[in-house]
This record gives structure tokens, sequence and C-alpha cells, in this order.
């Protein structure tokens, strides 16, 4: 059996969080068991991470591990007890660290929320799309867990993407330009229909009918100009943009409930997917993310979507909790 795998930034901290689904998935193996002691018992700082891992486990409103207490000591060394499981009288300092940190870790979750709804004239929850009707009568439809701000001025309308994606149906006025702005990437209408994604890689702009201008801040190259069944793709750490044909179409699919991809990645399409369910997606192999695929995905059964998507990349998908989805590479051992 395998160490599981680990982030660079808290890999004690990745490590815990696989024993918990594990832990929850299998809690009578035995031999899982006294190995999740074994990595228990190697540190304080494993002990911290389990603490941590646990209290998260909650916050997603899961079932924790139902664990019994483990033996005092595993191979001769001293066994730092589970959280839940540590006597009162030597678990206070455990206690602050296991809140603090997930209060933490909640605010990972809820301060992007609060920031949004601070910023954002209209939002998405999650797995619901909205049209918007805008003072001009252009129409804009919000993708799940979407937000945009409006700045509509005497001679201006400019829309920010703040987060997710939206299609918009642009009533033009050539005296008040429509320009949409998503990161450092701009789009302004020449009188069309276009998509625009925000993900935390790349914006992605397509055009289903008429044409439209991009250009990006941290990118000196002039402005391109996209016609109907173009779309570009815009890296936000360089601003360097890959320009692909489309079949217009396919552009917006996701307004009807199925999302049609014709060369995208793993990685952007489970962006895509992450917004449209509830629970939560988890990979840690950057290879499959990196792969390419192509499909009819159903919006309203992520759990299908996402397989249909990861395994002919060579990937695998257990659902766990009934709400959280882990993939990895087909040739990695599924437990830690």
């Amino acid at each position: 059996m395998t160490e599981p795998p680990s982030s660079s930034h808290d890999p004690l901290g990745s490590e815990a969080s696989l024993w918990v689904i594990h832990l929850t998935d299998t809690p009578h193996d035995p031999a899982l068991r006294r190995e999740f002691a074994t990595w228990l018992a190697r540190s304080p700082a494993h002990a911290h991470a389990w603490a941590r891992a646990l209290h998260v486990w909650r916050l997603s409103g899961a079932t924790e591990p139902a664990l019994t207490p483990l033996p005092a000591t595993v191979e001769g060394r001293r066994q730092f007890i589970p959280f839940a499981f540590m006597p009162i009288a030597i678990r206070h300092a455990g206690l602050v660290c296991a809140f603090t940190a997930a209060f933490c870790l909640a605010g990972a979750f809820v301060l992007p929320d609060i920031r949004l709804a601070l910023q954002a004239d209209y939002r998405t929850s999650t797995g619901t799309n909205q049209s918007v009707t805008l003072a001009d009568g252009s129409i804009v439809t919000l993708g799940a867990r979407s937000a945009i701000a409006v700045h509509y001025r005497h001679r201006t309308r400019d829309i920010t993407l703040l987060a997710g994606e939206a299609f918009f149906q642009v009533r033009h006025d050539a005296a008040r330009p429509f320009r949409v702005t998503a990161g450092s990437t701009h789009a302004r209408d020449i009188g069309t229909r276009f998509d625009v994604r925000l993900d935390s890689t790349q914006v992605q702009i397509s055009v289903q009918e008429g044409r439209v201008g991009v250009s990006n801040t941290r990118h000196e190259a002039e402005e391109i100009e996209l016609g109907a069944g173009e779309e570009v793709r815009v890296d936000r750490a360089t601003g360097n943009m890959t320009r692909e044909s489309v079949v217009p179409d396919t552009i917006g699919s996701w307004q009807t409930g199925m999302l049609v991809v014709s060369n995208d990645t793993v990685g952007h399409v489970t962006d895509t997917l992450r917004r449209y369910y509830s629970g939560f997606i988890v990979s840690w192999s950057p290879a499959l993310l990196s792969r390419h695929v192509g499909g009819v995905y159903d919006l309203h059964n992520i759990p299908a979507a996402f397989r249909a998507v990861v395994v002919p990349s060579g990937g695998r998908v257990r659902e766990v909790a009934d709400h959280v989805l882990i993939a990895t590479a087909a040739h990695h051992p599924h437990k830690p």
C-alpha cells in the first residue's frame, strides 16, 4: 500500500484528508486501521493534521469515520490518539489548534462568497443558471456558481465576470461600446453573441455570432478579432492567447443542461462540472488533468459526467459519502 498523494504546500494535510475518506469508505478493514495507526504515530504533526482533517470533514456535512480507540503504542512507539479520543485534560491545545485550522479552512470557502456578494450585481448558486436582461436590452445568461458586476455609464457599458461563465447576447450600440472583463482579459463586442468562461488558469472567449475584439493587459500584442465559430484561450499567468475553431452551435451548450466539449483538458472540464455539483470533486494527478477530452456531458448527473470525462482519459473515479468524487490515474492504487 502506497502513501497518499500529497500537495506541495501541506502534504500532511492532504494525507490526513485521504485517511478520513478511506476510513469512512472502509471503516472495518483491520489492515487499513493498522496502517492508519502507524501513520498517526509518526509525530505530533501527524496527529494535528488528523484533527484538522476531521474538523474540515465535519464542516462538509459528511459523517466522520466511526473509529474506536486505537492501541496506546504501535511497533514500540507512542501512539498519538486521534483528537476525538484524547482525554479532556490533555486535548485543550489540540482543541484550539483544530478549531483555528477549521475556521481558516472554512474561510477559504466562505470568504470568496462574501467577496462576490459585495462586488456582484448578479450571481448564481451551485447547479443553477440564470438569464438577466440588462437596462439596454442585452441579455446575459449566468452559468452555475457565476457572478457579474454591471457598470453602465453614459458612454460605456462595462461588465466584469467575477466568477464562472456567462453567455452574452448584446444589443449593439456603436455610441456605447460593450466590454466584458475577465481577469486581465477584455472582450469588446462588435455586435454579437458570445461566451466567456473564467477559471483559475485561463479565460476562454467563444463567438457564436458576430465579431468580438479580444485583448489582454498582460500581453503587449494588439487586439485580435474573432468571428463566428472562433474562440481564444488566454493563459491568466502569461497573457498568451491560443486561437481555435469551434462549431458555433456548441458554444454556450451548458445553457441546455448538456455540456458539449470538442477539445479541452480534463482539468478545465472538471472546473465546469464543479460548479454544477453540490459536493466536492478532487484530483491529485496533474498528468490526468492535463489530458484532452471531448464529448457531451449531462450537467444534471455530475457523477456520471465526471466518470465520462475521467475514465476515457485513463483515470478512475470513486464516490465517497455520497458527495465526494475522487479521480486518480488508473495505474495508481486507490488506498493510501
